[in-house]
């Protein structure tokens, strides 16, 4: 009886840490674009752009063991994938917030 308790202990706690893992980052862009929006409305066709740079930062952070180097590049690129798809006025906007824009860009 101990042993199926501890099986069914490791079984359940294995599958815990898997699901925590396994976050879908296309879920995660939408959620960032949600939360852009709420502070600078994003026109429909720069949305696209806005959640493909999202999309690439959430994917990248399921990687493990990443570097500095490596974190500061998917910074870098998120960053630029963003620009690309802002306009000026919005970018200083969100530059201006600085605690939603580490949120969303790093």
């Amino acid at each position: 009886m101990k042993k199926i308790f501890a099986i069914l202990a490791l079984f359940l706690a294995f599958s815990i840490n898997m699901n925590a893992q396994s976050s879908d980052p296309f879920e995660a862009a939408k959620a960032d674009l949600a939360e852009l929006n709420k502070f600078i409305p994003v026109a429909k066709a720069s949305q696209k752009g806005v959640t493909e740079a999202f999309y690439f930062k959430n994917k990248a952070k399921l990687q493990e063991n990443l570097t500095a180097e490596q974190k500061q590049e998917i910074t870098d690129r998120t960053e630029k994938m963003l620009f690309e798809s802002l306009t000026e006025a919005q970018i200083q906007k969100l530059k201006a917030n600085t605690k939603l824009y580490n949120k969303l860009v790093k």
